[in-house]
């Protein structure tokens, strides 16, 4: 008399552990080993998925929702979203001007990490604000008093990596005239 193993733990697993994949492995395989022959493992033939049926999830874009939310024409207190405020960009203008002057004074002690971390920390939000406030402006002269401060501060960036002080200081110098002369220009 032949004898013939269990199924193996795998063979279970592959099917999906319902009660009707069961209960169709433990008769076949008992059906098997009562005629004397090894246990055959029936896989299912039908497939229980439609392919890619997961990929088809929309999401919900919360942009859109904000778009849509101001198009019904809210009255303007109501609105989620108004955009920028020129008051928040101004101080964030202001206090990076107050950081300028401390770079020449930092270049001078030769301090250049503290250089380095004043162009990256304080006046690294700057650009950005910059760029934003130039958008609204929608001048072409506010734009490039923009791409001004942003070459002003990749010297002062690129003077203390060579670890030129001079070159740091005149640059700190430039990037502050700059920077007033964008003020001027794109809040006239």
């Amino acid at each position: 008399v032949p004898t013939t193993l269990p199924p193996s733990s795998s063979s279970l697993s592959a099917h999906n552990n319902d009660r009707r994949d069961f209960l169709r492995t433990i008769t076949t395989s008992a059906a098997a080993a009562a005629a004397g022959t090894t246990a055959v493992i029936l896989l299912p033939s039908v497939a229980e998925a439609s392919a890619g049926a997961s990929s088809n999830i929309v999401m919900p874009n919360y942009i859109e929702y904000l778009i849509e939310k101001n198009a019904e024409g809210l009255a303007q207190t109501d609105m989620l979203y108004k955009g920028p405020d020129p008051e928040i960009q101004l101080r964030r203008i202001g206090e990076a001007s107050n950081r300028l002057p401390e770079i020449a004074q930092l270049a001078e002690d030769k301090k250049w990490s503290q250089v380095q971390g004043i162009i990256t920390g304080p006046l690294g939000t700057l650009l950005q604000t910059m760029n934003s406030v130039a958008s609204l402006a929608g001048t072409k002269g506010a734009k490039d008093a923009a791409k001004l401060v942003k070459t002003d501060l990749l010297e002062i960036g690129a003077a203390a990596q060579r670890k030129d002080s001079a070159t740091c200081v005149k640059n700190a110098d430039k990037a502050a005239k700059d920077l007033e002369k964008f003020v001027n220009v794109a809040f006239q």
